[in-house]
């Protein structure tokens, strides 16, 4: 499998964009509670209670329109590698966004508008990914190739919350969005292997 991967570096730019993405998202799943609850906090005062359920229901919602949005651009045969850099990219806007305003006095708009945007993006990820992995990663070593991406994702994510303390809610959100950016990248250099290719 490691062989496979090195003689072909679109499996590797797909892997990149798995972990990648995969752990801002898994970093984002346990940042969101504190995020909000604190946002809330300083919108409406300490004792305000934060409405969990309500923002998980929403985030839940922006997920299926997020998955909608890929069903309709795949029916109307729109390149998966386009829109998914698209799609990266305002992922890494938008935790940039939540990352600048967490720690904001006006922060609670701001950032449940990025948090919801971010959600709409992981509800196009699943799929596009999917799709680029039966496109570019061949059967016959798929899910050791797959669980091989693992190893660095959980690193990155066992590591910042070994290291949480440290780092605190922003800088956690910080190594989000820095993860996303590099993701984006890696599906950049990906879309123009492949255009050159078609080009050819």
């Amino acid at each position: 499998a490691i062989k496979v991967v090195r003689n072909d570096p679109k499996i590797m730019l797909v892997g990149g964009v798995q972990s990648l993405f995969e752990a801002a998202m898994y970093i984002f799943v346990l940042q969101w509670p504190p995020a909000i609850s604190r946002a809330v906090a300083k919108a409406f005062g300490e004792g305000a209670a934060t409405p969990y359920g309500t923002v998980f229901s929403c985030f839940m919602a922006s997920c299926l329109f997020g998955s909608t949005l890929f069903g309709q651009l795949a029916k109307m045969s729109f390149p998966t590698e386009k829109f998914t850099v698209a799609m990266l990219t305002v992922a890494t806007l938008a935790m940039s966004t939540a990352t600048a305003t967490v720690s904001s006095a006006m922060s609670l708009p701001a950032l449940v508008a990025a948090f919801f945007a971010f959600e709409a993006c992981v509800g196009m990820y699943f799929p596009s990914i999917g799709t680029l992995r039966s496109k570019y990663v061949p059967d016959s070593h798929r899910s050791v190739i797959m669980n091989l991406f693992g190893i660095p994702l959980n690193v990155l994510v066992v590591g910042v919350f070994l290291s949480i303390s440290k780092l605190g809610l922003k800088g956690a959100l910080s190594i989000s969005s820095g993860a996303l950016a590099l993701a984006t990248l890696c599906m950049f250099k990906l879309n123009s292997m492949v255009a050159k290719k078609v080009e050819a």
